[in-house]
């Protein structure tokens, strides 16, 4: 991956600015041009390695998503004190049209599509490379468009289940030169057609074979597996989660204390961030572990008791008194020798279990459901004994063992608005919550569009902001 890197940095780097740095910039002065990415089939893969690299950047998947995913929501919480101001108005759900926490995943997310679009674009011009070769390319490249697409989606635009024909993100699908017409926000629904026909192609073309440091075939599936979860088309969502987690172990008890900073058997897809390309004090082992970093994120109690006292994952809560004598630190995402060096696991098996779970559930199927989740209970706790409600009571204790077994992990914020549940924030938080999806208060949990893409985008008014901005 270094390596692959590395060729990147000499070869391809500044491959290309996003739609949205077009206001920035009158025009692109460090892009390549095509005749250079696509000259060879060993340039385009290192500009695909490119892509890869700003997915891993604080501004996305590297920090940005995933912490602000569970700080908007009631597991977790900023410390109050010593926090540097580092995603205060995210736990405040505060986040204005101009703070950098709207508009620095938007580019960067942005930028990630472009890239995208330019490979698969450029790819079947490729003088070297062969119909497989080429089809594979184009194939990883769409899967990470809709990876970022779906992202983006879940942060700035109403949940599917909620209103499927809201305003969604802008759906950029080919190469935006800087001088071309603006485009206008799509609806949820066209943005996730988009998405699930992205990945429909990489599964059909993608084996395997490829490390967890790239989409394969199964990541295709699990996030086929998200989107369709958040469509609420529950088959689907079932279908394509146990295809994605099918011929993988779950990690081992011993694993699941390890860190959670490389790849293990239960790996989908991660995303590495090193000190050589990444700013080492914005990455998520730099949060969350107790030493060495900002080490500022913390967990509320009556979440860490909620978990059985037998559950070996109560080892991931650790009261410190000379650290913070008033909140549990979290042990989950350690630092690999260094801070900031890290590989974050991405997509798991653990996930797709309880995506078959919640899906069978809503289904009807509750013992395939009870089935599914007691997998995922019997690993961190041997003498649980299965759950056997049905219904609505099945589907909350799935849902609270998501929270259980993915926090910190970048869900609980989607979770709560995919299924238009109650916000209702209390204990150790110094922030406090209580309002439900028919209030007037919910529109805090959808982002702003950012003030830089209404104040430049020609086909976007102040009309076309979220509810509530």
């Amino acid at each position: 991956m270094k390596i692959l890197r590395y060729i990147w940095l000499l070869g391809v780097a500044g491959l290309i600015s996003s739609c949205n740095e077009e206001f920035l910039n009158p025009k692109p002065t460090t892009a390549l041009v095509d005749s250079e990415v696509f000259t060879s089939l060993t340039n385009a893969r290192a500009a695909m390695i490119g892509a890869y690299d700003q997915l891993s950047s604080y501004s996305f998947d590297g920090l940005y998503m995933p912490i602000m995913a569970d700080l908007t929501g009631e597991d977790l919480l900023l410390n109050s004190t010593n926090n540097y101001n580092w995603f205060v108005p995210v736990y405040q759900l505060n986040v204005l049209p101009n703070y950098q926490y709207a508009s620095r995943p938007w580019d960067a997310g942005y930028k990630i599509i472009y890239d995208a679009n330019k490979i698969i674009a450029g790819a079947p011009s490729l003088p070297d490379a062969t119909e497989e070769e080429i089809n594979d390319l184009v194939a990883e490249a769409k899967v990470m468009r809709a990876y970022v697409m779906l992202k983006l989606t879940e942060v700035f635009a109403p949940a599917y289940s909620a209103d499927p024909d809201a305003p969604g993100i802008m759906l950029v699908t080919t190469p935006v030169a800087y001088d071309a017409p603006d485009v206008p926000r799509n609806t949820v629904r066209e943005v996730y057609q988009q998405i699930i026909s992205d990945l429909l192609y990489g599964e059909s073309i993608l084996g395997d074979d490829k490390s967890t440091g790239f989409f394969g075939k199964k990541a295709a599936r699990a996030l086929l597996a998200r989107a369709y979860l958040d469509m609420q088309d529950w088959e689907n969502a079932r279908d394509k989660a146990k295809l994605a987690y099918e011929g993988l172990e779950l990690m081992s008890i011993k694993e699941m204390l390890g860190g959670f900073y490389s790849p293990n058997s239960e790996t989908i897809f991660s995303i590495a961030y090193t000190p050589e390309d990444n700013n080492i004090y914005l990455s998520i082992p730099s949060f969350y572990w107790p030493v060495s970093g900002y080490s500022s994120m913390r967990a509320d109690s009556k979440f860490v008791e909620s978990f059985n006292p037998n559950d070996i994952r109560t080892y991931m809560f650790y009261r410190q008194d000379n650290i913070d004598p008033d909140n549990y630190l979290i042990l989950k995402f350690q630092h690999n020798q260094q801070v900031g060096n890290a590989e974050r696991i991405s997509i798991r098996a653990a996930e797709m279990y309880l995506i078959e779970a919640e899906a069978e559930a809503e289904l009807g199927n509750y013992t395939a459901a009870q089935d599914a989740l007691y997998i995922i209970q019997h690993r961190s706790y041997p003498g649980v004994e299965k759950f056997t409600g049905t219904g609505q009571e099945l589907i909350d204790e799935i849902l609270m063992e998501r929270r259980r077994e993915l926090f910190g992990e970048g869900f609980r914020w989607n979770d709560i608005k995919r299924k238009n549940l109650p916000f209702k924030r209390e204990g150790d938080h110094w922030v406090k919550f209580d309002f439900g999806p028919d209030d007037d208060y919910y529109y805090r949990l959808t982002f702003p569009i950012p003030q830089g893409e209404i104040d430049a985008n020609t086909v976007l008014t102040q009309d076309d902001q979220n509810k509530g901005y």
